[in-house]
């Protein structure tokens, strides 16, 4: 004979209820006070960094500058506005030295990190001056890319190009000129020029080509690519030591595109 198990659910007392809930009631009051602990350490540990960060041991004392040679490293630190004292974390602003510094149109890219505990370094790339177009009485310096980087009245040691006719100046922008193919030509000539050996003092323009002033009476006469090939190749280089071998410093190298080079004691 089977038996039959009955479950019988009984109603809870109101006595009970009330108990149930006040169980409830505290499993949910429990987080609550947990939330407010772990609040209470966060706030703690941070108020704890703060403290520590701001300390004396973090007050910038030292500037560190690498990578300049045209600016002296006081230079540099005088146009950043550079100073010590300060906390290394809030009260030095790398992004301020940075954009002063870039203002400089001679600052091609500027770099500022903190070395801790008390470091800012500065890294920088300067442009390069290359050369120097005559302008009137003034004459504008420029890099390899054709940058301005400043506009003089005493003339620079620097190869002068003469013949350009200059429209636009403004330090930290590419010079405009109206013969834009020819300068890209002969800023290419001066670019193989540093690289090979060679030294132009004077570099005039016309429509034929261009006269390259080794010495001031003695010059190469071509196009720009011919000129630029020849040095590439070694040849132009190779007869201006013959030339100096001999005592000769007066005279014309005409180049040609076939890589032939002549000499004339004339200077045309």
């Amino acid at each position: 004979m089977c038996r039959e198990v009955m479950k019988i659910w009984m109603r809870p007392s109101e006595h009970e209820v009330v108990l149930l809930k006040r169980k409830e009631n505290k499993r949910h009051k429990k987080p609550k006070i947990n939330f407010w602990l772990k609040l209470l350490i966060v706030l703690a540990a941070a108020a704890g960094i703060y403290l520590f960060a701001s300390s004396s041991m973090f007050d910038v004392t030292a500037y560190e500058v690498e990578g300049n040679s045209y600016y002296t490293d006081e230079e540099v630190l005088v146009m950043g506005n550079c100073k010590t004292g300060g906390n290394i974390f809030w009260g030095t602003d790398c992004g301020d030295i940075k954009e002063r510094l870039e203002q400089n149109a001679y600052m091609e890219k500027v770099k500022v990190r903190r070395i801790l505990p008390d470091t800012i370094r500065i890294e920088v790339t300067e442009r390069v001056q290359t050369a120097a177009l005559v302008y009137g009485e003034h004459y504008v310096v420029i890099d390899g890319e054709g940058i301005v980087l400043r506009n003089v009245e005493v003339e620079p040691q620097l190869t002068l190009i003469k013949g350009m006719t200059i429209t636009k100046i403004e330090e930290g922008q590419a010079v405009e000129v109206e013969e834009k193919v020819r300068f890209r030509q002969i800023m290419d000539m001066l670019g193989t020029m540093n690289e090979n050996d060679m030294y132009f003092v004077r570099v005039e323009i016309s429509e034929a080509g261009v006269k390259a002033y080794v010495l001031e009476n003695l010059m190469c006469q071509g196009t720009p690519q011919d000129i630029t090939s020849s040095m590439e190749a070694g040849y132009l280089q190779e007869a201006v030591r013959e030339l100096f071998s001999r005592g000769i410093e007066r005279g014309t190298l005409k180049v040609s595109g076939d890589e032939y080079i002549s000499f004339s004691p004339e200077i045309d």
